[in-house]
């Protein structure tokens, strides 16, 4: 870190400032999102704000208090210098003073430059199970307070870290079942659940999320990526949110990411590009395929599995590639825009021709 560089809380009139910096560190769509506290820390360097971290703090019901980095943003003008790293130490030790029984934030799966720093000072990744051991139903005041309840494929770090090591197959599994539900909740809330949706829905979502988590795991492991399935936990609040009060659904897949907790993006983007295609090719391969043969003649009961089967696969091919932007963008399109913008364009196009075939 460049000893030039001085973290300390926000002055009054710098407001306007700090957030010009964050405006260049995040996407116009974030900006829409971006808030403050009373408790805000700001990088100076050579009399120049180039970075600020958001923190709270707040009690959950059994007494256990909690310091939350809600954001970290640094100049992208001003990398090199450290500020990243100095903010978060800041930020621990403003938790510290104030008697904090542990520090937390949420982190996008893929955004390294933030998961790096939590890494690297003690934090890991809290699965759901572990969450749920840790909280028990303090986990929903913990949800509302850290906005962990709608922020799709983002995870939560802490510190202290998790106790035991998680298992991606349940997390897996977890995945598939709480689609299911929620998907039989959204049939239900329209008013056209039939008793054949007991075993269509989850086959036809065990069918989709199968294929797309074999191709991404057997086109990592062509390239020598060792990966591991991850859920995204908080996805489930705000799809059961849609259910309920439209009747709306979109699948939550959850994801495969490196086995390691610190590495860097960029630098496996070349490997992780290509898995992201894999999964997208999966969903699209069994949209168009399922098109294909409800236009031929099929029984009525392969009808009526073949119907689900693209609206989901068609649906998931959508979100793996047209919706490669914030607040989505940990589905496979943020990746494969990331790596080669022409196989995004033509596996979008291919997603969009599905709701225009008759």
């Amino acid at each position: 870190m460049d000893t030039s560089l001085v973290i300390r809380p926000i002055r009054e009139g710098e407001e306007a400032a700090t957030k010009q910096v964050m405006r260049r560190a995040f996407s116009p769509f974030t900006w829409l999102f971006f808030s403050w506290s009373k408790d805000v820390l700001v990088a100076e360097h050579e009399g120049r704000i180039v970075g600020g971290a958001v923190l709270k703090t707040f009690t959950l019901p059994k007494g256990r208090k909690v310091g939350f980095v809600y954001w970290v943003f640094t100049d992208p003008e001003a990398r090199g210098l450290g500020a990243g790293q100095g903010l978060i130490e800041g930020a621990l030790d403003f938790f510290a003073a104030q008697g904090c029984d542990e520090v937390s934030a949420c982190v996008e799966g893929y955004n390294t430059s933030s998961s790096k720093l939590f890494a690297t000072r003690g934090f890991s990744i809290l699965s759901m199970g572990e969450q749920l051991r840790r909280y028990g139903w303090d986990i929903l005041p913990y949800w509302w307070h850290s906005f962990h309840f709608m922020d799709v494929g983002h995870f939560l770090w802490a510190k202290p870290a998790a106790e035991r090591p998680d298992s991606p197959l349940l997390q897996w599994l977890g995945t598939w079942l709480v689609n299911v539900a929620l998907l039989w909740l959204a049939i239900w809330r329209q008013g056209r659940f039939e008793l054949a949706d007991l075993w269509t829905i989850p086959l036809v979502i065990l069918v989709v999320f199968g294929a797309r988590s074999l191709a991404m795991w057997l086109a990592a492991k062509a390239q020598g990526l060792a990966v591991r399935f991850r859920a995204w936990e908080s996805s489930a609040t705000l799809v059961a949110a849609l259910a309920l009060l439209f009747g709306g659904y979109f699948p939550f897949t959850g994801s495969f990411y490196p086995v390691e907790d610190r590495w860097r993006y960029r630098e496996l983007l070349p490997k992780i590009g290509p898995m992201a295609l894999a999964g997208t090719l999966a969903s699209l391969l069994l949209a168009w395929g399922s098109w294909a043969a409800l236009r031929g003649r099929v029984a009525p009961g392969m009808a009526s599995l073949l119907s689900p089967l693209l609206e989901i696969s068609r649906m998931l091919a959508l979100l793996e590639t047209v919706v490669a932007f914030f607040p989505l963008i940990s589905f496979n399109g943020r990746r494969i825009w990331d790596w080669n913008r022409a196989v995004w364009v033509i596996a979008s196009l291919a997603a969009v021709a599905l709701f225009f075939v008759p």
